[in-house]
């Protein structure tokens, strides 16, 4: 079927089956994500400032309020999503010197004034604030044969990814440790009460058993280098630590992630106790990333998610490395099963922050990611509420055209336009909803909600109103072109038919709206 007649169909489709799909509601008493947002992390955004090799506080603000009302300004970003590191934030234990929250309160003002709202993601982790730090003992004599207490709770892993890329220390707060989740339920608390009744705050990330980010990602055999530098592998670092933490009191932690799942149970016990009004965000990423122990796994009696989205490493054979990724699966999809079950005065979403074009698209895929978080905000039956679902795409396709945008894992997506790499992450982000069709994707029932696009994106789309060249299937449609569609689908999605605004480039004649 020609393309043209498949979106054709794909919109009278999605207008005929909006009872199926999550619906919008302007008195809705909790706020939650929809449409596209423009995502800024202030580290990242404040290292990629140009001008003075010492910029003052003021002029970093003045340059983050600009690139917020920038961003804001766009036509199709309905919102931004602001990351900042804890320990930029609570330079000190004690309120107010303690806490700088400048960065935060200029993102809140800017969207105010353009009456549009703010998610937050503010990392722990290994951006656990120096002076936390400093009260927890060491653990890394563990694997130096010395004398380590019980009541230990910091230690070293190298060679992380995530915490290479992105993080302001190597030192990770045992998930678990006491003294870190007190000092992280109270500055939530003091988030809270900072923001609370502003009406711009929309959600924010569950986080606090975390390495490097807000996903539930720690170091492990797979994603970290092995052997580490005491010639331990990460996983066997991992047992060695519960083991000493918990030597008789919960046999049930050795050998297993159930130490990894009570952490979370009490993040999201936590934020459930002190935020209201605002939407819950648990990122689980895929089904792997955890320490994995054993390949014999015996699923939690109340994991309703284990068998379709682990579905994969179910299925997979007993030595490849997927089904080496069961236990990690199985605990993933617990902490959600427990999510689902909490309850406050929240909404609740799913996200996921890795998503490139070779993601897995569809729901049988069975391996969390996208799938799963459209699992979650379709397809299970009631009594289970409703959740949101977003993406995050894992880098700005502009800046990373080929590692983002090329459907092949190995690259080699000869000549592949920035437009051409978003339009093939959005064939994944949109697959199997009632607008896929448009994407080249497959037609469904699933529904998604909001989608996340790093700032520098956004600025290339504003910069380029026409593409640099004319690609043969998507003609003059440029990132901006894009963009304003995806926002427009996911809004008509909800139940708000708008049209979109008209193409940037004045010669448009292949892609029709």
């Amino acid at each position: 079927m020609p393309r043209n007649i498949l979106r054709c169909c794909a919109f009278l489709a999605l207008v005929f089956l909006r009872p199926a799909v999550s619906q919008a509601n302007d008195f809705e008493p909790i706020r939650s994500p929809l449409g596209v947002y423009a995502k800024v992390d202030i580290e990242t955004a404040i290292s990629a400032f140009s001008g003075s090799s010492t910029p003052t506080k003021s002029q970093l603000r003045a340059d983050l309020r600009h690139l917020y009302a920038q961003l804001l300004s766009d036509p199709a970003a309905m919102g931004i999503t602001v990351a900042e590191h804890w320990d930029n934030i609570q330079t000190a234990e004690t309120e107010p010197d303690g806490y700088n929250w400048t960065y935060l309160d200029d993102a809140f003002a800017v969207a105010n004034a353009f009456r549009k709202p703010v998610q937050l993601i503010i990392t722990p982790g290994v951006d656990t604030p120096a002076w936390l730090f400093s009260k927890l003992k060491s653990c890394d004599g563990l694997f130096k044969a010395e004398s380590v207490d019980q009541d230990c709770g910091k230690v070293t892993f190298t060679g992380f990814p995530q915490q290479q890329q992105r993080a302001d220390t190597n030192t990770f707060p045992l998930p678990w440790n006491t003294t870190y989740q007190n000092a992280w339920h109270n500055f939530i608390w003091h988030l809270n009460e900072r923001y609370r009744y502003n009406h711009a705050f929309t959600a924010i990330a569950v986080t606090g058993p975390v390495g490097a980010s807000n996903e539930i990602i720690l170091p492990n055999d797979a994603n970290t280098t092995n052997p580490q530098p005491n010639g331990d592998s990460p996983n066997d670092m991992w047992a060695a630590l519960i083991a000493n933490s918990f030597p008789t009191t919960d046999k049930s932690y050795q050998h297993s992630d159930q130490v990894f799942i009570d952490a979370w149970q009490h993040a999201i016990d936590d934020a459930e106790s002190i935020f209201s009004g605002v939407t819950l965000v648990v990122s689980p990423d895929s089904g792997s990333d955890l320490p994995n122990f054993s390949t014999t796994v015996t699923p939690h009696s109340d994991n309703i998610l284990f068998t379709q989205d682990c579905a994969a490493s179910i299925s997979a054979d007993p030595s490849s490395d997927l089904y080496r990724d069961l236990m990690p699966c199985e605990a993933k999809t617990e902490i959600l099963s427990d999510f689902i079950r909490a309850r406050g005065p929240n909404g609740k979403a799913t996200r996921v922050g890795g998503m490139t074009a070779s993601s897995p698209e569809t729901l049988a895929t069975g391996d969390i990611g996208v799938a799963g978080i459209k699992l979650l905000t379709s397809l299970l039956p009631p009594p289970i509420p409703r959740f949101r679902g977003g993406a995050e795409l894992d880098h700005p396709v502009s800046s990373s055209t080929q590692g983002e945008g090329c459907p092949n894992p190995q690259g080699g997506c000869t000549g592949l336009t920035i437009e051409e790499g978003m339009f093939n992450v959005l064939r994944v982000f949109f697959n199997e909803t009632p607008v896929a069709p448009f994407y080249d994707g497959t037609f469904g029932r699933a529904s998604i909600q909001y989608l996340e696009v790093d700032f520098v994106d956004i600025q290339y789309a504003e910069g380029h109103p026409c593409p640099a060249t004319t690609s043969p299937t998507l003609g003059n449609a440029s990132l901006q072109d894009l963009l304003n569609r995806a926002n427009r689908d996911l809004l008509a999605m909800a139940g708000w038919l708008t049209p979109p605004p008209p193409p940037t480039c004045a010669d448009h004649r292949i892609w029709p709206w």
